[in-house]
């Protein structure tokens, strides 16, 4: 990335997003998704939360969202058809949010806390 950056002019450089994954860690489950008559999305699962990646169809009609359930996620990149993502926990809807932005759409899913574990801020 730097030996990019430094080979760009110097007059009025602009860089408009970007994301840089440079895959899960080391023993964090990693579920890429392909299906033949859905999208393809991916889902990494961290320690609180679970993020959810999928590319946003740009020809379909209607906007692209998620809905938060308990244990799924419904993913809409665009038009009528829904993929349903089943969750292996439960999550905290009203803390979980997804954005869509340059062609991806991004959802947050926050873990609900088990009964007596300790949450973090």
């Amino acid at each position: 990335m730097e030996k990019i950056l430094s080979d760009m002019p110097l007059q009025d450089p602009r860089i408009i997003g970007f994301t840089i994954i440079s895959g899960p860690p080391e023993g964090v489950p990693y579920y890429p998704y392909e299906e033949e008559e859905g999208p393809e999305f991916e889902v990494i699962e961290g320690d609180d939360c679970i993020f959810i990646t999928a590319a946003v169809d740009t020809r379909a009609q209607g906007a692209p969202y998620v809905t938060f359930q308990n244990n799924s996620v419904t993913l809409c990149v665009g038009g009528d058809e829904e993929t349903v993502i089943d969750l292996d926990c439960e999550i905290d809807i009203p803390h979980s949010f997804y954005n869509v932005r340059h062609g991806v759409i991004d959802a947050v899913c926050r873990k609900k806390p088990i009964q007596g574990e300790l949450v973090r801020p």
